[in-house]
């Protein structure tokens, strides 16, 4: 696929479980027993919606863990700190603020990594997806996650970013990032179990994009931006791949 005469490059990633595998930047992947791991060697400019570390702000590990299905916590933070401190011996609470982590009940190891390359740029996309509680926003009712009838299931989103955005560039891509999410929902027929009506996500979803640090900033990371159509390119392609994994999986456990 081409952008204005020159070629964009998307690769599917296929690390080995347990052994670290280097993504760009100076930035490796672990994908461990129960959870993802990718560590920078430097502070990354970062906006995360996870459980975890959540904000806008300088982190270096970037976390998505598997919860069982029946996961309950009173203060899933605190939760999360203690697993981190008995997981991981580079975790420590006095720079707790170097973490972002996300929680799924959706299998890791199903989880699909995509790298995409123009010119000087990277984007590397890692999702991993359950859609069992689908739903659409403003139609689907605040009500629906605490049903018995609807099963756990997220789409986590971890983005990484070769070049460096502005706080403000950052929300921007948050933005390009979902309208990608709810395309390609819609693009495999996903709907709420309840209402019927195509699904924007579920009512779990969360992400993390981060961006490598460096003098010069992207001021918009809208889809039809370089920044932008690749961000939304490699997760459309991400999510697709996972998806189509997750409900081939799904139609062989059904009764």
């Amino acid at each position: 696929m081409t952008l204005t005469g020159s070629p964009i490059s998307v690769e599917y990633l296929f690390p080995e479980p347990g052994k670290w595998f280097d993504l760009q930047n100076g930035l490796r992947a672990l994908p461990g027993p129960g959870y993802i791991l990718a560590a920078a060697s430097e502070p990354w400019v970062t906006i995360n919606s996870g459980v975890f570390g959540g904000g806008i702000g300088p982190k270096r590990f970037f976390l998505n863990r598997q919860v069982d299905k029946g996961y309950t916590s009173d203060c899933p933070q605190d939760e999360m700190a203690v697993f981190l401190a008995s997981e991981f011996e580079i975790y420590r609470p006095i720079v707790s603020t170097d973490w972002a982590a996300l929680m799924t009940a959706a299998r890791v190891n199903d989880a699909s990594w995509v790298s995409l390359s123009h010119k000087e740029h990277y984007v590397t996309v890692i999702i991993t997806a359950g859609v069992n509680n689908a739903c659409s926003a403003g139609i689907t009712p605040h009500c629906v996650p605490a049903s018995n009838t609807i099963q756990p299931g997220t789409i986590n989103i971890m983005a990484f970013l070769s070049h460096s955005l502005s706080p403000g560039t950052l929300v921007n891509a948050v933005q390009t990032v979902t309208e990608a999410k709810t395309q390609t929902l819609r693009q495999l027929n996903i709907t709420c179990p309840v209402t019927g009506t195509f699904a924007s996500g579920t009512n779990t979803d969360a992400l993390v994009i981060a961006a490598a640090d460096s003098i010069s900033y992207d001021e918009y990371a809208g889809p039809g931006t370089l920044t932008g159509y690749m961000l939304a390119l490699g997760v459309r392609k991400a999510l697709f791949q996972t998806l189509k994994r997750y409900l081939a999986l799904e139609r062989q456990v059904a009764p």
